[in-house]
């Protein structure tokens, strides 16, 4: 067995690591023999019910294939099957939240300013054999992957396995898989199987049996990009709140709400990452949406329904090579597809893949047998990698059930905690829809404007801003709304109790004067909970202040 020469590329966070023994654990590595790849997003569905876990993640990978592993620790044996990318694009933009700005009225014309173009929106049996202290429990093929399952009760031996079979292990991921082995964990070990392309990956459903999910994000902090997104889906009977990270609700009125949805979209993502970075550590959460799976997501997951036409149709085409040509056409993944056609149908030394669209060629390079051969392949992969994933992908998402989706951003320093959540009947639904008005006037060649919060936002009625002879943002807020809080509201969540706030803003509206000036804007408010009963509530230093002197001036008149 060759060793691999190089550095430990990224770990990865992708499904639930756990510090009980009732908790949900895996956590998955890259081990490439290429620089360090960042690692810029991680996206996870978790389905529960009862205590039977299953996750998709979605491996995000660039790199060459032949460098491409994974190392996934579990606590038992799992159930292994393929997802679907676009499980996870359509999921995400079924469920990300929308910002719909109402506007009235028309300001004086020399404070009118021209808007922005708003850009459009893109969303097997176990083998009991044993090497060298390691035994191996599965070996299978999922998709484009070749899978082991193995198991050992000694660190150094299964470090030993895993780079005698070309996983490379640094000191460091030495130090890592220890605690694992230590634990009883069993490890998946994935690679590319020969022939495959980087562009086969999908993601991958692991079922095993668990309490509660978990992220292990503190495996990720060797190669996360600063304010690495971090998305997770959870369907369960209840809003799913996270445990050991705070629950923040942002402050919309820091939001770019003048320039269109997909503008007002992405200061969503910059505001979320703001808010973070004003919570402990950095380690929180907000929810974009917590309420039904309804027949509007629902409806934007029909995928299988069209690859099962595809494939029909597919079926009517009698001439082999127009079906191959045919069958990359309408395939969800075509450079997947390319990589497994070119397996099939090695290509001549002086060709590209074009080869494969053109019929006529196809069919004078190759045999008849060969062609008809290659389509019986393929059409059996395709049922594999396209259908069934998707059909699995969908199943996760029942209509009914309730669905929660977290969104966060995390550095590698705030990577100190690995995210555990659980499910809380009693708090009320986050809609994706979160509304603005905005009010403006013209009175004696005076512009005003008001911004006032509406549905979805916690704050439905709220005054925010009030600008005199200011012109209506287009690019950006308002100069002064920096000054803002990101946070309005920062909480710890239970499963069993109403949320419990850390800190809360204030309701002042900020005044924006003429001259750019402004008055008021929101203050925090710093709970208080050394009293048992919490009775004490949100204070903060000034109100204390105000009270003392207050009773000062009685007691001295």
């Amino acid at each position: 067995m060759r060793h691999i020469r190089s550095v430990l590329a990224t770990l990865l966070l992708f499904t639930f690591l756990a510090t009980t023994p009732n908790s949900s654990f895996a956590c998955g590595g890259f081990f490439c023999t290429t620089v360090p790849i960042n690692q810029a997003a991680e996206q996870i569905v978790f389905h529960q019910e009862g205590d039977q876990i299953t996750a998709m993640v979605r491996i995000l990978y660039s790199g060459a294939a032949e460098d491409f592993s994974w190392v996934v620790p579990v606590p038992s044996e799992p159930e292994i099957s393929l997802g679907a990318d676009i499980t996870f694009t359509q999921l995400d933009g079924a469920t990300r939240p929308q910002f719909n700005l109402n506007r009235t009225g028309d300001i004086c014309p020399q404070h009118q300013v021209g808007p922005l173009t708003d850009v459009p929106d893109p969303a097997s049996a176990p083998a009991d054999s044993n090497d060298g202290g390691v035994t191996i429990e599965q070996e299978l093929s999922v998709g484009p992957f070749d899978v082991t399952v193995v198991s050992s009760d000694n660190p150094d031996a299964m470090s030993l396995w895993l780079e005698d079979n070309s996983y490379l292990l640094t000191d460091r991921g030495r130090d890592l898989i220890a605690p694992y082995v230590n634990d009883g964990m069993k490890f998946v070990a994935m690679r590319l199987r020969s022939g495959e392309q980087t562009g086969s990956i999908q993601p991958l459903i692991m079922r095993y049996t668990s309490e509660k999910p978990m992220v292990p994000i503190r495996l990720t902090a060797i190669a996360a990009e600063d304010d690495m997104g971090v998305l997770v889906w959870l369907v369960n009977n209840a809003r799913a709140i996270p445990e050991n990270y705070e629950h923040v609700i942002p402050n919309y009125t820091r939001l770019n709400w003048y320039a269109g949805s997909f503008n007002a979209y992405t200061s969503y993502q910059q505001l979320i990452t703001d808010a973070m970075n004003e919570t402990e550590n950095g380690q929180g959460f907000a929810t974009d949406y917590a309420g039904g799976i309804t027949s509007n997501i629902r409806n934007a997951l029909t995928q299988a329904a069209d690859i099962e036409s595809n494939l029909a149709s597919l079926d009517t085409v009698a001439d082999d090579a127009q079906y191959i040509g045919n069958t990359i056409s309408l395939s969800l993944n075509p450079t997947g597809t390319v990589a497994l056609v070119q397996s099939l149908l090695p290509l001549p030394q002086d060709r590209t893949t074009n080869l494969y669209l053109n019929p006529q060629e196809l069919a004078a390079i190759y045999t008849a047998d060969e062609l008809q051969s290659a389509r019986a392949t393929l059409r059996a992969e395709m049922i594999k990698r396209e259908l069934e994933p998707v059909r699995e992908g969908v199943a996760l998402l029942p209509e009914g059930k309730y669905l929660t989706r977290l969104y966060t951003t995390l550095s590698a320093e705030e990577m100190s905690a690995d995210p555990t959540f659980n499910y809380n009947a009693g708090m009320p639904e986050q809609p994706i829809i979160r509304e603005a008005t905005l009010d403006a006037s013209c009175e004696a060649d005076v512009s005003t404007w008001t911004l006032t919060l509406g549905k979805g936002t916690n704050r439905d009625q709220e005054i925010v801003i009030r600008a005199v002879d200011q012109p209506i943002p287009f690019v950006s807020a308002p100069q002064p709304v920096t000054a803002e809080p990101a946070a309005f509201t920062r909480q710890r969540t239970f499963a069993d109790a109403q949320p419990e706030t850390i800190q809360q803003a204030t309701i002042n509206p900020l005044e924006i004067n003429a001259d750019g000036s402004a008055i008021g804007g929101s203050n925090m408010l710093v709970a208080t909970n050394d009293d048992s009963n919490g009775f004490l509530g949100s204070v903060t230093i000034g109100w204390l202040a105000l009270v003392a002197l207050i009773l000062i001036r009685r007691l001295f008149h």
